[in-house]
């Protein structure tokens, strides 16, 4: 093909028809030019396919994580109300100074109720750091989902993590011993804690309850602000893999 070009520029100009010659030249010249447009957009529609392949890909493996810590968080949520309930319940009757009948209670489901507060809340971030670390974010063309992932990973988890690690101290410096130690409870081993021990230090463990309750009650909704943030989070992925 190239041989069949230059003989005709040869030909031209041998013949003198310069004119038609340079008319020639400038059309060989676009077709080159357009064909390197031509190769040039073919690759880059390559490039875009595959890196849209490794963005769903990313969205697939934010989905089925964020999906698992949703179903997580709503757990912890369940178990931090359910203490929260209780601990309320135990400071307004003493608020009150409401007559206890400690017969009456099932001592043993109060204490495990209580405890049930300090469960924490352990998100899944190996997938994020992994996107992080390998420049992944570039690959996702949506700066909405982009700003979500950095609000929910790089802020709210991390704010709760601060949140629970105080809550932890208080229920393991202040609580767990009044529980442990005083009333002697030692889990499913004290199928019914002691009447008497319990009587005998349940104001103390009123008061650190009433201690725990505030930064309890602001960890839970923390988490439902997370778990309102996953949802949707989770919703607009699902709504990037639909296009």
């Amino acid at each position: 093909m190239i041989k069949f070009f230059r003989k005709i520029r040869l030909n031209l100009v041998s013949e003198g028809k310069t004119g038609k010659y340079l008319k020639y030249a400038f059309g060989e010249i676009l077709l080159v030019v357009i064909g390197i447009l031509i190769a040039l957009s073919i690759n880059n529609w390559n490039e875009n396919r595959k890196s849209q392949k490794v963005a769903n890909e990313i969205y697939l493996n934010l989905r089925n994580s964020l999906v698992q810590d949703s179903t997580e968080v709503q757990r912890i949520i369940k178990s931090q109300s359910k203490s929260l309930n209780v601990q309320k319940e135990l400071i307004l009757k003493q608020a009150s100074q409401e007559s206890i009948e400690f017969e009456e209670i099932n001592l043993h489901q109060l204490i495990e109720d209580i405890q049930i507060g300090v469960f924490s809340f352990f998100p899944k971030t190996g997938i994020y750091n992994s996107i992080v670390s390998n420049n992944g974010m570039d690959l996702l063309k949506s700066t909405k989902i982009k700003a979500s992932l950095i609000n929910l990973y790089d802020y709210q988890y991390e704010r709760y993590a601060n949140m629970d690690a105080t809550i932890e101290n208080k229920y393991h410096s202040r609580l767990f011993p009044v529980i442990f130690k005083k009333i002697g409870y030692v889990g499913n081993v004290t199928e019914n804690p002691d009447q008497l021990l319990f009587k005998e230090n349940y104001e103390e463990l009123v008061s650190e309850c009433r201690n725990v309750h505030g930064i309890l009650t602001s960890n839970r909704d923390l988490l439902i602000e997370i778990s309102k943030e996953i949802n949707e989070l989770l919703q607009m992925i699902r709504d990037e893999l639909d296009k």
